[in-house]
C-alpha cells in the first residue's frame, strides 16, 4: 500500500499538452518501453530490526506529468482494459526480482504485490502465479499477495477459495489496509490469510488511549487467529515503539526507507541489520521523521555494516530512489 508520495515523485510540470487518447497511446507501451517500474519498500520485524520482507510499489513515468503513482493512470488502465497486461508486467517483474533476492545470503525474505479484485477474478490469474512460482523454483512464502478489506468483502463467499488456491500455489496472504476490524477481524479466521496489514490512521492514533486500545485488541485477536500484524506507514520512534510494546509484528513507512529502486533494495537486504526499536532512546511523540535525503540515524544506530570503498554509505541509500 502506498501511504505517501516520495520527495520526487511529485508531478513534474507539464511539456506539452497531453490529451486522454495520448496517454492512452503511451500506457498501452508502458509494459514494453521501460517506462513502467517497481519500487521497494522494506518491511521491518519490530523485536529485531531485521527487514523481513519488501512491498513493491507500481510507478509510470508519464511522458510529460513525470512520474506517476497507480492512483493517477490505473483507472485509466481498467477502463480500457490495459490493467490485466499491466498486472502480468508486475508479476513477472516482481517474482524474477524475488528470484534474485532467494539466491542473497540468509533468511527468505518476502515480496510484496498488490493486486486488484479484477486481477483476481481474471480467468487463468491463479493458475498463471502457481505457473510462475513453479518454473522459478521461489521457496514456499517468498511471494505474497496483498487483498485489500474491501475487495474481500466485495468477493464474499468466493473469498475463501479462490485465496485457498493461491495459498496452495505457495503466496502467503495479506489483508491489505485492514481498518474496520469491528466488522471483519472475526470472520478472517475462516479465510486462508497469513497477514494483516493495519490501517495508516490506527498508527497516527496510537498514542491516545482509544487508538492504543484499538491496535491492542486487533492484535490480540489476530495472534488468536495464528496471524501476523504489519503496521503501515510509520513515521515516527514514537509510533515504532508504542506498536513493539502493544505486540505489533513488523512495520514499515519512511522512519525506516522510502520506496528504493531495485539495487538500493538489494543492498539492503544483504547489508541491513536493522533498525533496533528497542535500543533507541525515544524521541518526543511530536518529533517528525528527518526527510529520506539526510542519514535517518547514524550508522551505528541502525546497525548496518561499516562503509568500505565497496559499500554504500547509509544517506545516498536511503535517500529517494531517483538519487545516487
Amino acid at each position: 500500500m502506498d501511504v505517501k508520495p516520495e520527495p520526487d515523485q511529485t508531478e513534474e510540470p507539464c511539456m506539452s499538452r497531453y490529451s486522454a487518447a495520448d496517454d492512452l497511446g503511451a500506457l498501452r507501451q508502458s509494459t514494453g518501453d521501460g517506462s513502467l517500474q517497481l519500487l521497494y519498500q522494506p518491511e521491518v520485524d519490530l523485536p529485531t530490526g531485521t527487514i523481513v520482507a519488501m512491498e513493491a510499489l507500481l510507478r509510470w513515468r508519464h511522458p510529460s506529468r513525470g512520474l506517476l503513482e497507480p492512483s493517477d493512470f490505473l483507472e485509466l488502465a481498467e477502463s480500457s482494459g490495459e490493467m490485466s497486461r499491466i498486472g502480468t508486467w508486475v508479476l513477472y517483474e516482481g517474482i524474477s526480482e524475488a528470484l534474485v533476492w532467494s539466491k542473497l545470503p540468509g533468511p527468505t525474505r518476502r515480496l510484496w504485490l498488490n493486486v486488484s479484485r479484477a486481477e483476481l477474478m481474471a480467468p487463468g490469474f491463479v493458475e498463471l502465479v502457481a505457473t510462475l512460482i513453479d518454473e522459478s523454483g521461489l521457496r514456499d512464502g517468498s511471494l505474497g499477495i496483498e487483498v485489500s478489506e474491501s475487495c474481500i468483502v466485495d468477493l464474499g463467499h468466493g473469498a475463501a477459495p479462490l485465496l485457498g488456491r493461491l495459498r496452495d500455489a505457495g503466496v502467503a496472504i495479506a489483508v491489505d489496509d485492514f481498518s474496520s476490524w469491528y466488522a471483519t477481524l472475526g470472520a478472517i479466521q475462516a479465510l486462508p490469510i497469513d497477514v494483516v496489514k493495519l490501517c495508516q490512521k490506527y498508527v497516527r492514533n496510537i498514542s491516545n488511549e482509544d487508538g492504543g486500545r484499538i491496535v491492542s485488541t486487533i492484535v490480540t485477536q489476530a495472534h488468536r487467529h495464528g496471524l501476523s500484524v504489519v503496521a503501515e506507514g510509520v513515521e515516527t520512534w514514537a509510533e515504532a515503539v508504542r506498536l513493539t510494546e502493544l505486540g505489533c509484528d513488523r512495520a514499515h513507512g519512511w522512519l525506516y526507507a522510502s520506496a528504493q529502486r531495485a539495487d538500493k533494495a538489494r543492498w539492503l537486504l544483504e547489508h541491513g541489520t536493522g533498525w533496533q526499536t528497542a535500543s533507541i532512546p525515544l524521541p518526543p511523540p511530536s518529533m517528525p521523521v528527518p526527510m529520506p535525503m539526510e542519514p535517518l540515524l547514524p550508522i551505528k544506530k541502525i546497525g548496518f555494516a561499516a562503509s568500505s570503498p565497496s559499500t554504500p554509505k547509509v544517506a545516498p541509500l536511503l535517500a529517494p530512489f531517483g538519487e545516487g
